[in-house]
């Protein structure tokens, strides 16, 4: 470990080095000095983003920085000089100078091979690069010299496409970050001027012209304008932003002039979570991949012993029993180039590399298309989800009730009714609250003062007004607390079997009237429903804290398998449960913040509308970052293809690795084909995991390509 250095965590999948560091000694550029002494190159991520966040102090050559493009075409050049001049006709000095030009070749791709190489053996670690280096060496022991550079040259290649596609996947989130602006345009006592963005601070006011993108989230203080968010919510259409809206970096304002008050500094901004999670989820490994990474550390060891024997044991029987009483024979060199070729096919490359790029691959995608999952995973366990469990209010309904029935008991008046009620709910963020306080904004009446206020979770509120004890709850707590006239029993159960949420308005432990609620499903809910039964999910079931009617007619509407209703938090929890003892794996889809017990109680929990949301981002395991139902069956169907492709190329790996061990142990295989059964098949699995990138999507063709590239895997 370096001076000063406290931990270090690479996720190689994304490209991304952590170093926690003292701060009193600080060792970046050591850190970066120490990964280009490997061979890899390293690039500047920018802030926060990891020891990359600081240039190396001094600068690099073209040579180091093209590493791998001069190590490729120098070793690939001498390579094919060296059999131009072993098939020329001509005397003894050409079959010399084409060994030359091949024992260049082999220098040529060692000065990237050979650094990593040692920096794995000083870590203990025998890997892809020490056993390459082994392999050669051996080559050029027997004399091998044209082995011994296709093996480089074919290796390098190999690796040098390998980065390539790796740094597609890698830049395809951090794409994202270049959406931002660089500036922006603020008020200031000299006018409107342009700034860095890293100099806003919150409560600046941003100017946005047309078509120009959003610098800054924050709220839209004047003017009025369609905005494109899909980069941040994957939503292809654009969303009109009035007064007092949310708006977010990265968006593009398509019409009007805005100004903006910034609620959030540029490193702070939400599509800046959105990369930082995403980052953060690609370094965690699924289950499925550290199975494989066990499977590796196991299997690689077993094979180098393999090749041990292959190179000794054969010659050694021979020697001690005679060429005729064993039925293989051939010389010391011949089993040795026989274990070198099982060496570079034993390498465990595309084994270990095909499923973090899969998962890569399908975070990135998810993300891109406004599903932020929080690991692979996540990913995995959607793939084996046989029952969701819904919230009502907010997910399944669109969570903007409006207020349908006012009833009161004779002597009160109603709108005494809906002014009690309304100063109850003004401390209150619920969708009812807001229903029952638009319905108050049309009245000329003004609140009342509230003390003593208290929320009852899933039951209601109350509080003191006026020195009267009210409290404003559902039917079924009212019956505990409150006499409750059998006319206004009946009214409340004619509501409720419309279809409406009521709302008992209790005054000193008597039920005086009551409000009747209703919500509307949302337009997708019942297609999203539909897909999802179509792809396989069994049981798809309602939790609300809703009475029964209510909780009947939106599940007889929607087309769900049942229902639950009148459940508090606790109660959803054990809903659950329940539902993982029958089903096995269960997803929750909720608000994030509300049903926050429920959503950690199932094995997946989803946030619907996480967009602008800190809680629901953070605490959620996959968040939909816009409100809308239909990105659930594209999750579920992405994370069923990721499965599938995480075992097509675990097949395919392990497959083609068997059948040239096999063919090498028997002399049917060369260095060549060994190559092939590494580097080629590490960058065919990466090619199949990376199909999960491919396809339209509204966030990607709004963002800009990157132009980070990485420097090696």
């Amino acid at each position: 470990m370096l001076p000063g250095v406290l931990s270090a965590d690479l996720n190689f999948a994304s490209g991304v080095l952590l170093v926690e560091y003292d701060p009193e000694h600080d060792p970046r550029d050591a850190v970066i000095r120490a990964v280009e002494r490997s061979g890899h190159g390293i690039a500047d991520k920018g802030p926060g983003c990891g020891v990359a966040a600081q240039a190396p102090s001094t600068p690099r050559s073209w040579a180091r920085t093209h590493r791998s493009a001069v190590a490729v075409v120098g070793s690939g050049t001498l390579s094919v000089l060296g059999w131009a001049l072993s098939v020329a006709p001509g005397g003894e000095w050409l079959a010399t100078a084409s060994a030359v030009a091949y024992l260049l070749a082999v220098v040529a791709g060692a000065w990237l091979l050979l650094p990593r190489a040692i920096s794995s053996a000083r870590a203990r670690s025998v890997d892809m690069n020490v056993l390459m280096v082994v392999a050669v060496v051996g080559a050029v022991a027997i004399g091998a010299y044209s082995e011994a550079a296709a093996v480089v040259f074919l290796f390098t290649l190999g690796g040098w496409l390998e980065s390539r596609a790796l740094s597609k996947t890698r830049g395809s989130i951090r794409a994202l970050m270049d959406l931002t602006p660089p500036v922006a345009r603020v008020v200031r006592p000299e006018g409107v001027v342009e700034i860095a963005l890293a100099e806003a601070q919150v409560g600046d006011i941003v100017h946005v012209r047309p078509g120009e993108r959003i610098a800054l989230d924050g709220t839209v203080v004047g003017g009025v304008s369609a905005v494109d968010e899909a980069a941040i919510t994957g939503e292809p259409l654009p969303v009109t932003k009035r007064l007092e809206d949310l708006v977010y970096a990265g968006s593009l304002n398509l019409g009007g002039h805005l100004e903006i008050r910034a609620t959030a500094l540029a490193e702070d901004s939400t599509i800046a979570r959105i990369v930082y999670l995403v980052e953060e989820a690609q370094a965690a490994k699924a289950p499925v991949q550290q199975t494989v990474d066990r499977f590796s550390r196991v299997y690689t060891p077993v094979v180098v012993g393999l090749a041990a024997a292959v190179a000794l044991v054969p010659p050694l029987v021979v020697l001690a029993f005679g060429a005729e009483s064993v039925p293989f024979s051939g010389s010391w060199s011949e089993w040795l180039y026989r274990s070198l070729v099982v060496l570079v096919t034993a390498c465990p490359c595309a084994l270990v590399i095909s499923t973090p790029v899969t998962l890569v691959s399908a975070i990135s995608r998810a993300a891109r298309d406004g599903v932020l999952v929080k690991g692979g995973a996540y990913l995995e366990l959607g793939a084996r989800v046989r029952a969701i469990a819904f919230d009502k209010t907010g997910t399944l309904t669109a969570g903007r009730p409006a207020l349908r029935r006012i009833h009161a008991e004779p002597g009160v008046d109603s709108d005494e009714v809906l002014r009690l009620a309304a100063s109850l709910e003004q401390l209150s963020v619920h969708p009812l609250a807001l229903a029952v306080l638009a319905a108050f904004d049309l009245t000329a009446f003004t609140l009342s003062a509230v003390s003593d206020f208290s929320e009852l979770p899933g039951r209601g509120l109350s509080g003191t007004i006026d020195g009267r004890r009210l409290e404003i709850v559902s039917p079924s707590f009212a019956e505990e607390i409150a006499h409750i006239s059998p006319a206004l029993a009946a009214a409340t159960e004619e509501s409720e079997h419309a279809g409406m949420t009521v709302l008992v308005l209790v005054d000193e432990g008597v039920a005086v009237g009551f409000l009747g609620v209703a919500d509307t499903a949302r337009p997708e809910a019942h297609d999203t429903v539909v897909a999802l039964r179509a792809s396989g999910i069994e049981h798809l079931v309602m939790l609300t804290g809703d009475n029964e009617r209510t909780a009947v007619a939106v599940a007889e509407k929607l087309g769900l398998s049942g229902h639950m209703a009148r459940l508090l938090p606790r109660d959803k929890v054990d809903a659950v449960q329940r539902l993982k003892d029958r089903w096995g794996t269960v997803a929750m889809v909720g608000d994030g913040v509300n049903d926050a017990p429920a959503l950690a109680a199932a094995d997946l929990g989803i946030a619907m509308g996480a967009v602008g949301s800190d809680t629901a981002l953070e605490t959620a395991d996959v968040a939909l970052m816009a409100d809308d139902l239909s990105a659930l069956p594209r999750f579920f169907a992405l994370s069923r293809r990721t499965l599938a492709i995480i075992r097509q190329n675990i097949v395919f790996s392990v497959g083609v690795k068997v059948v040239v061990l096999v063919a090498a142990v028997f002399g049917y295989a060369n260095m060549w084909v060994a190559v092939f059964a590494d580097t080629g098949v590490a960058l065919l699995v990466i090619l199949n995991g990376m199909r999960l990138l491919a396809g339209s999507s509204t966030a990607q063709q709004t963002a800009a390509p990157s132009t980070q590239t990485g420097e090696g895997t």
